[in-house]
């Protein structure tokens, strides 16, 4: 794999080694229950948003009040694609991809090609699925290689998905960096969407080391500007409506949300613009983590309720309390069996939980 490495960093897509200390959280640490909750969290949290704004998703805000009120509880999604409430789309079921991909590794270095096979897969019974990862994916069936077939594209795609590789190397900041990298690339060779994945998965590792009641904006944006100062990101041109053509690097924009936390929602939505675009969505769904992190009701809600790629963005704020609360801070009427696959991302989450903590890490079986 060397020579496709190669061509991935000469093209800005792979961000240098660095031996920087792995992710650490100010004050102690929480005890393995918790980190293990927080594991579940994550995962359940970006389901329980993406089966949510399903219904919301492509509607600008106005037409979600004027249809529903208030999305607040599962609903029937009666698109080209319907299913029953707690139905789950493309960002949970790629979500599931990445973390089958890392779990096959057993803890070594996982295979991209590997990934490419699972997207490939994927296609057909993909949900709601987005332009970039199936066109990539037809690429990736018509034999283009795995470092070759992505498109250059900044959207949400590989951000959606990437929780579940800060779950299994938080105590390993290069590799973090390193494997979100290649798991954005195999559909989305950008390097914002890099940026993005590496971003998503660094605030994951970071929160689930993070105990409730102890969270300190400036300090996680300051280390996440950190963390992202040598990927990559020549910026890109906002596309929200009366943008200028200034090119915006998506550091700039997510450590520009603590100075809006304080905007109501719609102010902070046309500010942020909650589209496909990860410039638009990554930091609109860290505002709505941010804004309230202590009510993942709230999080979630806020975000559904914005429209737009609101399955998207409240999958990514619901990853992230997710990892901050624990899956049993979140409302049990979400978490429940109504939230289509809960169980089997609970027991990836588990098992992402071991390959974190080392070979003495507890199993599934062994917690009953």
């Amino acid at each position: 794999m060397t020579d496709e490495l190669a061509d991935l960093r000469r093209r800005g897509l792979l961000p240098p080694a660095t031996d920087a200390v792995p992710v650490r959280a100010p004050g102690p640490e929480p005890d393995a229950d918790r980190r293990r909750d927080a594991s579940r969290g994550a995962l359940i949290g970006g389901a329980v948003g993406d089966a949510l704004g399903r219904p919301a998703e492509g509607r600008s805000r106005e037409r979600v009040r004027e249809l529903y009120g208030e999305l607040r509880d599962f609903r029937r999604w009666r698109g080209w694609q319907g299913g029953p409430v707690g139905t789950i789309t493309d960002d949970t079921q790629l979500t599931v991809c990445v973390a089958d991909w890392l779990l096959a590794s057993g803890g070594g270095e996982p295979d991209p090609a590997a990934l490419a096979e699972a997207v490939v897969a994927w296609l057909p019974e993909g949900r709601g699925k987005g332009r970039t990862c199936t066109e990539a994916a037809l690429r990736l069936q018509e034999g283009i290689p795995w470092h070759r077939a992505g498109l250059a594209s900044a959207g949400n795609g590989a951000a959606m998905r990437v929780a579940p590789v800060g779950l299994a190397y938080r105590g390993d900041l290069d590799r973090l960096r390193r494997v979100a990298a290649l798991s954005a690339v195999v559909t989305h060779a950008h390097p914002m969407a890099v940026a993005s994945a590496v971003a998503q998965a660094w605030l994951v590792a970071r929160l689930v080391l993070t105990a409730p009641g102890t969270l300190e904006v400036s300090g996680l944006l300051g280390d996440l500007a950190g963390v992202l100062a040598d990927v990559v990101d020549p910026g890109e041109p906002e596309r929200k409506p009366d943008a200028d053509d200034r090119p915006v690097r998506l550091v700039d924009r997510l450590v520009e949300v603590g100075d809006h936390l304080g905007d109501p929602p719609g102010e902070a939505f046309d500010h942020f613009y909650n589209g496909a675009f990860v410039l638009e969505s990554l930091p609109t769904a860290l505002w709505c983590f941010l804004r309230t992190p202590e009510d993942p009701e709230e999080v979630i809600v806020t975000a559904v309720n914005g429209g737009r790629d609101a399955d998207t963005v409240a999958a990514m704020a619901g990853t992230l309390v997710g990892a901050y609360l624990g899956d049993e801070a979140l409302p049990a009427r979400w978490r429940g069996d109504d939230l289509e696959d809960g169980e089997r991302l609970r027991d990836l989450a588990d098992a992402l939980f071991a390959l974190a903590e080392g070979p003495a890490a507890p199993t599934t079986a062994a917690q009953g």
